[in-house]
């Protein structure tokens, strides 16, 4: 009956124009409107679930975290620590020039022209060969006047004896005839007088003969310096004077015009002798090092700009004193050199295993604090409470530093420490794998 009444409605409205208000003023039906409600409950209903469980959830990760918390505070944190290890000793390679183990500047002890010469730079010479000649006419005068003053003498004693004869025979005849008072006493007296004078100049003579023996030894001796000889197997490395050069004794060559130069500048001396069968090295060695030198400590020389093996060597001697100026030791290491493959003269690096003075520990170069007080590491104590240590610090490897003092050696060290730990904290330490290496 209703729906009737409802279309007969609708068809009035469509015949006078008015539908649309007829139809908004007619409400949706009863079906749709239980399903938009249902809808709505569900979505509320879920809404409602889902801020319940994320109110739980929330409540369960604070009380997660409050508990986390409070178990970080009382846990002590984890710290990697190291031990610091004994600093092994390094190979220091130091600079170096060669020398010859002798080397001697030869002068002249006599004056006079160059007559001969026998040698020239690079010769090798033996002990007591003859490398020059030096023509002297004046000191062979000498000599000749020396042996003639000699000769005189000799014949001045011989007379001085003679006389000392005569003197004696006619002091024992006065003698005996005094005995048969033949003879005055004055003329015996004299007689004695006589002898005993005679005596005297032949001691006077016998004086003169030697000191002339002792002039014609010395101007023999001078005229030997004529000939000028190797005093020592070598090779000449200087020639300094050729034929006809005027020699100057003890004072260097005056030919400059044909001299080479030494490393001073300067032409010195006739020639130069060096023997390089075995060569010296001196090697200046930093103060913090001198207390570990020895005698007979390896090294290694190695020849600058050669890629041949380096030389095996051994420190002879040492200075036994720094040099002021440098704080430095003067240390003397000796090369064979059968072979004369290294020059004198030559720049090399003397590699030698030598340990600072005293115990040196290493450790790495992150466990150091470089702050107002000082450099400090923060040691692990018993009870595992953390304290700053000063230390003194040596060499820098890079990753490693040795330390000269400050560690006495099985200490427990932070290896990495930063701003959270404090000094008196506990901690949990933590051995690591990766120690300092030496």
């Amino acid at each position: 009956m209703e729906t009737t009444v409802l279309q007969h409605h609708a068809s009035e409205a469509g015949t006078s124009g008015h539908q649309p208000q007829e139809a908004a003023d007619n409400p949706p039906p009863p079906t749709r409107t239980r399903t938009i409600l249902i809808i709505a409950a569900i979505l509320v209903a879920l809404f409602a679930v889902f801020l319940v469980w994320g109110i739980f959830h929330r409540s369960m990760q604070s009380h997660a975290l409050a508990s986390s918390t409070a178990q970080a505070v009382q846990t002590p944190p984890g710290v990697s620590v190291v031990h610091p290890v004994t600093s092994t000793s390094p190979d220091w390679s130091l600079p170096a020039n060669t020398q010859a183990i002798q080397d001697t500047v030869i002068y002249a002890r006599v004056s006079g022209y160059l007559s001969k010469r026998y040698v020239d730079i690079g010769d090798r010479v033996k002990s007591g060969e003859l490398l020059a000649e030096i023509q002297s006419p004046e000191l062979d005068q000498q000599l000749s006047q020396a042996r003639a003053n000699l000769r005189q003498a000799y014949k001045q004693l011989d007379l001085q004896n003679a006389n000392l004869e005569l003197a004696r025979t006619s002091m024992e005849r006065y003698k005996g005839a005094d005995k048969e008072e033949a003879v005055a006493k004055l003329t015996v007296d004299q007689s004695v007088a006589a002898h005993s004078t005679a005596q005297a100049s032949v001691a006077a003579a016998q004086a003169t003969v030697e000191s002339n023996e002792a002039n014609v030894k010395q101007y023999e001796a001078m005229t030997a310096f004529e000939r000028v000889i190797a005093p020592f197997d070598g090779i000449v490395t200087q020639r300094n004077v050729d034929v006809g050069a005027l020699i100057t004794a003890g004072s260097p060559t005056n030919n400059t015009g044909v001299a080479p130069t030494n490393v001073t500048g300067t032409a010195t001396g006739m020639f130069e002798v060096a023997q390089i069968d075995t060569l010296r090295v001196f090697v200046s060695v930093p103060q913090v090092y001198a207390a570990n030198m020895r005698p007979g400590l390896a090294a290694q020389v190695s020849i600058r700009g050669a890629l041949a093996t380096p030389v095996a060597a051994t420190v002879t001697r040492m200075a036994n004193a720094l040099d002021p100026g440098t704080r430095t030791l003067l240390t003397e290491v000796d090369i064979p050199n059968a072979s004369h493959a290294i020059l004198p003269g030559a720049f090399v690096y003397v590699a030698l295993k030598i340990a600072p003075a005293g115990q040196r520990w290493n450790l790495p170069a992150t466990a150091l604090i470089f702050n107002t007080q000082g450099t400090q590491v923060m040691l692990v104590e018993p009870g595992n409470k953390l304290r700053l240590q000063k230390v003194t610090v040596g060499r820098d490897f890079g990753d490693t530093i040795d330390i000269q003092a400050g560690l006495i050696g099985g200490e427990t060290v932070v290896k990495q420490p930063d701003v959270s730990l404090q000094d008196g904290q506990v901690i949990t330490p933590v051995e690591g794998n990766n120690g300092p290496k030496n």
